[in-house]
């Protein structure tokens, strides 16, 4: 088709379409979604072979403003040219595009046009105006989450530590500023994404290198397409980016004479503890699976070089020689620091659920003067466990191991409904549940030399751990967190001891091996080592005592 043809057939289209400026249909798309419309803009970005993304942005450049949009369309364009084009608004995801293209006319080429900048904090009406448009971010970021880095290509990054609200505000009294705090959380953070919306995408890892996805880790130079999914903005990043990984002070070693070991296994099964019956309920899917998954949990115990390992998520399956717990006790000794540890052996209903909580302990260091106790009671799914030790013949004191109802929302019903004030789903079971350990406690552990630890699934300012802080009981300071999730850190994993113990305590960490590290290099995935990193999505808790 020759030019003269070509523009007659531009011109007849425009008789049907609006003549718009791409500013105009950003700032009213609804009056201008499913109606063809002309634009005249230059191309910022020609990305027609990058998959579903398939298409090209191009922008709008004026003297104090730029505005730009996606066009989905494989019609070759240049980056640089000056084009008008007719083609269909519509909304893709929430995301205001250009698609169903009729005509295209390149007016010139090599044309020049503007990155705009972005600087945190920003808005959503802020991010909103630059829809489409090519940006850079001059400020410093770091890396707050990674979990969909394997999946989609995706990390979320801050200008600010990103922290659980109600870890730092109580959520009865201090409601405004949890919503303050929330605001200034999205404010500075944003998720960096590929230039594709395929899923596993292969060539993610160019504008990062796996190894450096440890949270906390710095990086500058940002550029890219501001981008709107589901509600939610990101940037498709037109750069490869350079990580400083923060330096890992992992120091295992603590004051005092006995080391405990607070730590959640992530659902620990052994099928049917002769190599078969796998998938399992909740842990591994394969008997490999479950090897890999060892390996992981024994080189972070070995690290840790525990004398007493307090255990959540294991298989609820008894005790014998076929159970979880007597087999990766067994493991231990094989494949760690020590050779003696040995089941603490229990009486009573350990729970109604498919884990419960158990303790391993070095047998040539410390004794138990019987078997312990787990209380049953039905506010319970996992009963607490209650173990005594004597250490050096003389100095007596107990492990209680709990595990409270998690936040997830599912069953939920009535006043254990998420309430929307920070606390999530189920609180009112775990304040609950607080409430009945004290209650065990005050009636059968109240002389007793007492430290009661675990995951309460619940962050430190939340009713169940401020209803556990009794006079009685004080809650042990860590310096990190044990917990991230949707790229906010917190603490669910806490330690008490009784008053008349705390002279005892010597000092008490946050082993960060799991909780800064990506969730894609557990047992579960290709990318899993043997290493202690992501052994489990919960930092373990160290504790010094004597």
């Amino acid at each position: 088709m020759n030019k003269l043809s070509l523009l007659f057939g531009v011109l007849l289209l425009c008789a049907c379409s609006k003549n718009l400026n791409i500013s105009t249909i950003q700032n009213d798309e609804n009056s201008f979604e499913n109606s063809y419309i002309t634009v005249t803009g230059i191309v910022s970005g020609d990305f027609q072979e990058k998959g579903e993304l398939g298409g090209f942005f191009m922008q709008e450049d004026a003297l104090l403003s730029s505005s730009g949009i996606f066009v989905h369309s494989k019609r070759k364009v240049n980056l640089g040219d000056e084009i008008t084009i007719t083609a269909k608004v519509i909304e893709y995801k929430n995301e205001t595009r250009l698609d169903s293209l009729q005509s295209i006319e390149v007016l010139s080429e090599n044309n020049a046009f503007k990155t705009q900048k972005l600087k945190f904090p920003f808005s959503i009406k802020e991010l909103e105006s630059l829809e489409g448009c090519i940006v850079s971010i001059e400020n410093e970021l770091q890396i707050s989450d990674s979990y969909s880095f394997e999946k989609y290509g995706q990390i979320l990054v801050s200008n600010i530590p990103l922290i659980q609200a109600t870890e730092i505000y109580d959520a009865q009294d201090e409601a405004s500023k949890i919503l303050k705090h929330n605001q200034e959380q999205i404010q500075n953070s944003i998720v960096l994404d590929d230039l594709s919306n395929n899923r596993f995408p292969i060539d993610a890892d160019l504008y990062l290198d796996k190894e450096d996805l440890v949270l906390g880790g710095i990086l500058n130079g940002v550029k890219g397409f501001v981008c709107q999914k589901n509600d939610k903005y990101f940037i498709r990043l037109i750069n490869d980016l350079e990580v400083s990984v923060p330096e890992q002070n992992l120091n295992y070693e603590l004051n005092g004479q006995l080391k405990i070991m607070s730590f959640n296994l992530h659902n620990l099964f052994n099928g049917d503890g002769e190599g078969e019956n796998f998938p399992t309920p909740r842990g591994a899917k394969t008997f490999q699976d479950y090897q890999k998954q060892l390996t992981k949990l024994a080189s972070a115990i070995s690290f840790a070089n525990p004398d007493i390992i307090a255990l959540m998520e294991i298989e609820n399956d008894g005790e014998d020689s076929l159970s979880t717990i007597f087999q990766f006790c067994e493991y231990l000794n094989l494949n760690s620091k020590r050779t003696h540890y040995k089941v603490a052996l229990s009486n009573g209903v350990a729970a109604k659920d498919v884990i419960k909580t158990g303790v391993i302990y070095d047998a040539s260091i410390l004794k138990t003067t019987k078997l312990g106790t787990y209380h049953s009671n039905s506010i319970f799914s996992r009963n607490p466990l209650f173990q005594e030790f004597v250490y050096q013949d003389s100095l007596e004191f107990v492990v209680s191991v709990n595990h409270f109802k998690s936040k997830s929302p599912r069953g939920a019903e009535g006043v254990n409904e998420d309430q929307n004030d920070g606390q999530g789903a189920y609180n009112t079971k775990r304040r609950l549940q607080s409430e009945a350990l004290l209650s065990i406690i005050d009636s059968l552990y109240l002389t007793n030399n007492l430290i009661v630890l675990g995951d309460f699934n619940a962050y430190s300012e939340e009713d169940p751990i401020q209803k556990l802080q009794s006079q009685n009981l004080l809650k042990l300071p860590t310096q990190k967190h044990s917990y991230v999730y949707k790229g906010r850190k917190g603490d669910l994993d806490h330690a008490f001891v009784s008053s008349s113990f705390i002279e005892s305590l010597q000092e008490s960490k946050v082993l960060d091996i799991n909780a800064s590290y990506p969730n894609w290099v557990d047992y579960r995935f290709e990318n899993s080592d043997s290493s202690y990193f992501r052994s489990s999505d919960h930092n373990p808790l160290l504790i010094g005592i004597y």
